[in-house]
């Protein structure tokens, strides 16, 4: 029942908005398009998913992502709440939100929204870039004498 109020709730009527083909804000989307939260009714690691569902939070994180979609979910089973987002590059990334408070499912939502979706690339050692071209020019193989 929480799931349905909600989405009615937050539907957003879609009006014609007047945008130039150089305006930097119709090229920007979001690469997170859908957010899920799931929970349980019974499971006491979920009280603070509860709290966090039942507060205005969810509807003012809704209305600032208009192009995200909030799905809330209800768990059988006894699992712990989750949040999970989708991203536009088929990726999904989920964050385990087991007995934390209000503010602190807040701050992990709003690191899935902003995140990218890409996988995460480890950094043994810095890059190095030059400025100028190399002296000897760019090897090929085609270049080398046959013997």
């Amino acid at each position: 029942m929480v799931a349905r109020l909600l989405r009615r709730s937050l539907a957003l009527p879609h009006a014609p908005t007047p945008a130039s083909p150089s305006s930097p804000a119709s090229a920007f989307f979001l690469p997170c398009k859908k957010l899920v939260l799931s929970y349980s009714e019974t499971q006491g690691s979920a009280r603070g998913m509860r709290a966090f569902l039942a507060s205005a939070q969810v509807a003012d994180l809704a209305r600032r992502y208009p192009g995200v979609e909030v799905v809330i979910r209800r768990e059988e089973g006894g699992r712990h709440p989750m949040l999970r987002g989708v991203y536009v590059n088929g990726r999904t990334k989920e964050i385990c939100v087991r007995s934390l408070p209000p503010p602190s499912i807040l701050a992990k939502a709003q690191l899935l929204l902003d995140s990218s979706g890409a996988k995460i690339q480890e950094i043994k050692r810095p890059r190095v870039e030059s400025a100028t071209e190399s002296v000897r020019g760019m090897w090929s193989a085609f270049h080398e004498e046959t013997r």
